[in-house]
């Protein structure tokens, strides 16, 4: 039941993502910030659109999730370490698993698109 449950819910999102995310990106093509100054790493000025900040967005996207990834394989190893019953031992060897899993997501999902075409990863938008 569980399983069922979480199965409709992860085909809720990818369709939503298939059928609402372009309509967004049409709406997106004209993008010029209300404020400057919101994002420093990001130049915004008159040739600059939406494309460059989805690039930088998605590289912080991925330093972000390689971050994490250290974090937690760091705290699952001292976890794992400073632990004596075999239950916690368990939890941070699952810890250290989930983070080299969701490393590997992401990192998988930049190769995907790089082996597709380099040039998606600069997100130019055309009308």
């Amino acid at each position: 039941m569980k399983k069922l449950l979480t199965v409709k819910i992860l085909s809720l999102i990818i369709l939503s993502v298939v059928f609402i995310l372009p309509q967004f990106t049409v709406l997106a093509l004209n993008y010029v910030p209300l404020e400057k100054n919101a994002f420093p790493g990001v130049t915004f000025n008159e040739g600059t659109k939406l494309n460059t900040f989805l690039s930088q967005s998605f590289q912080f996207g991925l330093a972000l999730a390689a971050i994490l990834a250290v974090v937690m394989i760091i705290w699952g190893g001292v976890e794992t370490m400073l632990s004596e019953s075999v239950f916690s031992k368990d939890s941070g060897k699952t810890k250290i698993k989930d983070a080299l899993y969701g490393l590997g997501l992401a990192l998988v999902s930049w190769l995907i698109l790089y082996t597709i075409n380099p040039e998606i990863l600069n997100f130019k938008l055309t009308q």
